[in-house]
């Protein structure tokens, strides 16, 4: 079990034909050093244990400093809103709620979509389709929070611009 030795002293295939540079024999000498504390193997079966290598890679803290206690969350018991739904779609195979980086929730019912923003609990239609019979199945917000997609079971993916409430690009 001396790997890392081993992976310390066998030449590559370009330092084989030519000699080590100094400051690339430091540095694992140096790695040596740090690495392997002086031992000659990784596994060493020992009464006491050695120096963890943890301890040599953080940095000293200064023992007057007190550690800061973290905050506690609070976690509620009962649930902060109720939305009600009336037409959603009840299969978990599609993706008709997505949650988006800027806090507001995407709702997909039936052929409308609704977004609730979680800091002002306002709802604000997005969208109904008119003239189609096709439900929309799936929502998905983009990085960025300003895009919503939304697709339909017959292949149409509508890109939406939720600043300005109005479609940006159809996809057929």
């Amino acid at each position: 079990m001396e790997i890392a030795e081993a992976l310390l002293n066998i030449p590559t295939k370009d330092e084989s034909t030519a000699e080590l540079s100094p400051s690339r024999a430091a540095y694992r000498k140096l790695l040596a050093d740090t690495m392997l504390q002086g031992r000659t193997r990784v596994l060493c079966f020992s009464n006491r244990p050695r120096t963890p290598l943890r301890s040599l890679l953080e940095p000293p803290t200064p023992t007057n400093i007190q550690p800061v206690a973290k905050k506690r969350r609070h976690i509620p018991q009962g649930p902060k809103q109720t939305l009600d739904v009336p037409n959603i779609i009840a299969d978990d195979q599609l993706n008709v709620l997505d949650w988006g980086s800027e806090d507001v929730l995407a709702i997909a019912l039936d052929d409308a979509v609704y977004l609730w923003n979680d800091a002002n609990e306002s709802i604000t239609e997005l969208v109904t389709v008119t003239g189609s019979s096709v439900p929309i199945t799936s929502v998905g917000w983009a990085p960025d929070g300003r895009h919503l997609a939304t697709g339909q079971s017959d292949a149409t993916v509508v890109l939406y611009d939720v600043t300005a409430m109005k479609p940006v690009r159809v996809i057929t």
